[in-house]
């Protein structure tokens, strides 16, 4: 890794993880207040539509960023980027199709309904400026990325807690969270016409879209396998308990998202560059899988040890009464994101070696695992079924699983010698000669 590159990447994972704290941080407090507003069944009925949601936009999956960040050329980067949002868009409308059929079979109130719909339509939003970040988090430069978010989520914020004092509907948030997401376009625009002059060339290819997605397939259905058994359980215990349940686990899953801020930022800055390691040097590329990876599973340890610590105190501070179980499912919850640490660079290796369908079937196997331990397990235990479905179905999509294919079984030990700290020094002394 030169200077220049390697300071080019810690910059842009250091602007990634500022947004996720930042975010987060901000988002905590408003979900906080929203959650003890409204109460466990309100703020479950919204947890329980953007879980259906979530669900649903695994179709849009079948456009992969790590894909199109391969296709990108000198001249051809207007193309790509227009394509990439016809595709990402295309999708999101048979999404959002699917999603109102869905919804005229479940028959629920006007209030579910409103919720729900305003979701769909959040999600085509999102994917209209998936081309512009996109191409911002290729060259480096999510800095534009970040302000386009933090401006959004802070007048985001700021109304939602406004709404809250006024004692408006919880559709009324989820209307300014929709809205949030227009601003966020327009200024990602912005941001991209400040910063980038060559055109967006506005003509359909169809060869490149059509490239894009079944090249993207294998990803997608990995990815739509891990969306399903992240997202299946507070379906499930919609289905079978109740939208209070959701409501007090989705808590959980919200308060696990700061343990888990850094593995984003981490695998999308480090993709770019493993992309030159691969194709220039593969003994350089081995090294710094097993280096990052080591880097990222201590991080998980240390960040860990500290979160369980503190943890106590911000759930029995800052929530109500009613919440009290999310505190233990939190404890079961972190145990399953080592899983998520230790795999960061997983995903991106796959790719460039051509063997996604390793991901695929593994996230398949894992996704109807964990529906089947959720069926077993929610009946017995109720919300702490659920959490240890999800810790079992990550341990055996994110490490057990590699050991059963070929050229899996190198990603196992890799990821298993990820556990020594040795790695982390030599990468540090490499990195400072």
């Amino acid at each position: 890794m030169d200077i220049i590159s390697g300071k080019n990447v810690i910059k842009n994972i250091s602007w990634l993880i500022f947004d996720k704290v930042f975010v987060l941080l901000i988002g905590l407090i408003v979900v906080v207040r929203i959650a003890n507003y409204y109460g466990p069944t309100e703020y479950g009925l919204y947890q329980y539509a953007l879980s259906i949601n979530t669900l649903l936009g695994v179709i849009v999956l079948l456009a992969d960023g790590r894909v199109i960040k391969k296709r990108y050329d000198a001249g051809n980067e207007g193309h790509i980027i227009y394509n990439t949002t016809v595709a990402k868009v295309f999708l999101s409308i048979v999404s959002l199709i699917i999603g109102i059929i869905i919804l005229v079979i479940m028959g629920r109130d006007s209030k579910f309904n409103i919720i729900y719909f305003l979701l769909l339509l959040n999600n085509i939003v999102i994917n209209l400026g998936f081309g512009f970040q996109n191409y911002f988090e290729y060259q480096l430069k999510s800095k534009n990325v970040v302000i386009a978010s933090n401006i959004a989520t802070i007048i985001s914020s700021i109304l939602q807690l406004i709404a809250i004092s006024l004692d408006y509907s919880i559709v009324v948030i989820v209307f300014i969270i929709f809205s949030s997401s227009v601003l966020k376009l327009g200024i990602l625009y912005t941001q991209f016409k400040r910063n980038y002059k060559f055109r967006i060339k506005t003509s359909i290819d169809f060869d490149i879209v059509g490239a894009i997605i079944r090249e993207s397939i294998p990803l997608a259905i990995a990815a739509a396998a891990s969306t399903i058994y992240h997202r299946i359980d507070q379906v499930m215990l919609g289905s079978m308990l109740g939208v209070s349940e959701v409501g007090i686990y989705s808590i959980s899953n919200k308060m696990i998202s700061v343990v888990a801020i850094a593995i984003g930022p981490l695998s999308v800055s480090v993709f770019p560059k493993m992309i030159d390691w691969y194709s220039s040097n593969r003994e350089l590329y081995y090294k710094r899988y097993k280096a990052i990876t080591s880097l990222s599973t201590w991080i998980y340890i240390i960040g860990t040890i500290f979160a369980l610590l503190v943890a106590p105190l911000v759930f029995t501070r800052f929530l109500s009464d009613a919440y009290i179980q999310s505190l233990s499912l939190f404890r079961i919850h972190v145990l399953g994101t080592f899983f998520s640490y230790n795999a960061v660079m997983r995903t991106s290796h796959f790719t460039l070696t051509n063997n996604a369908h390793i991901l695929m079937i593994s996230q398949i196997i894992s996704a109807l695992s964990n529906i089947v331990l959720n069926y077993i397990l929610i009946p017995y235990s109720g919300v702490y079924g659920a959490a240890v479905a999800t810790v079992i179905t990550q341990f055996m999509s994110m490490f057990l699983l590699n050991i059963f294919f070929k050229n899996g079984r190198e990603v196992f030990w890799l990821q298993l010698k990820g556990l020594n700290p040795i790695y982390i020094i030599k990468l540090i002394k490499n990195y400072l000669i």
